[in-house]
């Protein structure tokens, strides 16, 4: 394991700890825009997190969703991509679903992504060139795989709903031809949990029009590590900092992608 998959673990734990803690009292819990909510839990997470990473690389840049959106995402140094909490909606309701996401770029290019689900105990982490895993509390690592399902109306399919109105639309207007195609659809409410869930095969495919980076950087890496595709709406190669994503486990891509081609949902 190297230094830095090691402190994108201890991180990753450590925060879920911290949220472990925090979930079962009263939530302090402020708006940040419309459906957009933050809550003491994830400054108290990213501050953990923020702090080990300072203390073992002070000359690496952070980008982190509570406020510290200042370093660019292809700069010249190491960036860590930082989600102290992933699915605040489900953590403030006490609904399961929410997990810890850190991921390390350079370049633009993700080396390193981890996403913790704390509830669970299950950690899912790859490094590039390396392949994908997933560790239960007290387990050995297992390899990840995308599942082996290649007909779309056999497909468990995840999505997120946007906060923004118009996009919100969009997602809506691609669910109808998407829910038509396949099996079934889910919105767990944190995109990095879906994206750990495709690479582990518990979902086939997923679709997002308005992903942050902090959300995916770490699930972009762990689909590709463990088998799947990750592209744009279009099926071109995604950059990180693209909003507009789609994920699958790669045999089913090129017919998720068809489905997804509406005339009113922008690649």
């Amino acid at each position: 394991m190297t230094p830095l998959l090691d402190t994108a673990l201890a991180a990753a734990r450590a925060a879920g700890d911290v949220l472990l803690e925090r979930l079962p009292h009263e939530r302090a819990v402020t708006f940040k825009g419309a459906r957009d909510i933050v809550t003491d839990a994830d400054f108290a997470a990213q501050q953990v997190v923020t702090a080990l990473i300072a203390a073992r690389f002070p000359d690496h840049a952070l980008l982190a969703e509570e406020g510290l959106h200042a370093a660019a995402l292809r700069g010249p140094r190491p960036l860590w991509i930082v989600d102290p909490l992933d699915g605040t909606t489900n953590y403030a309701r006490r609904y399961p679903g929410f997990a810890v996401a850190l991921a390390l770029a350079e370049a633009g290019q993700v080396l390193v992504g981890v996403t913790h689900d704390p509830q669970r105990q299950e950690t899912f982490y790859a490094e590039r060139g390396q392949g994908a895993f997933v560790q239960h509390a007290g387990q050995p690592p297992q390899p990840l795989h995308v599942s082996p399902t290649t007909a779309l109306d056999q497909a468990l399919v995840g999505l997120d709903w946007s906060r923004d109105p118009a996009t919100r639309a969009q997602v809506l207007a691609a669910l109808g031809p998407v829910a038509a195609a396949c099996r079934t659809v889910r919105a767990l409410g944190s995109t990095a949990l879906s994206l750990a869930y495709v690479a582990a095969g518990r979902l086939d495919a997923y679709y997002q029009l308005s992903a942050q980076p902090w959300d995916v950087a770490a699930g972009a890496l762990l689909v590709t590590e463990a088998g799947g595709q990750f592209t744009t709406l279009a099926g071109e190669l995604w950059l990180l900092g693209t909003g507009r994503l789609a994920a699958t486990n790669g045999r089913l891509h090129a017919a998720f992608i068809e489905t997804l081609a509406l005339p009113n949902v922008t690649p």
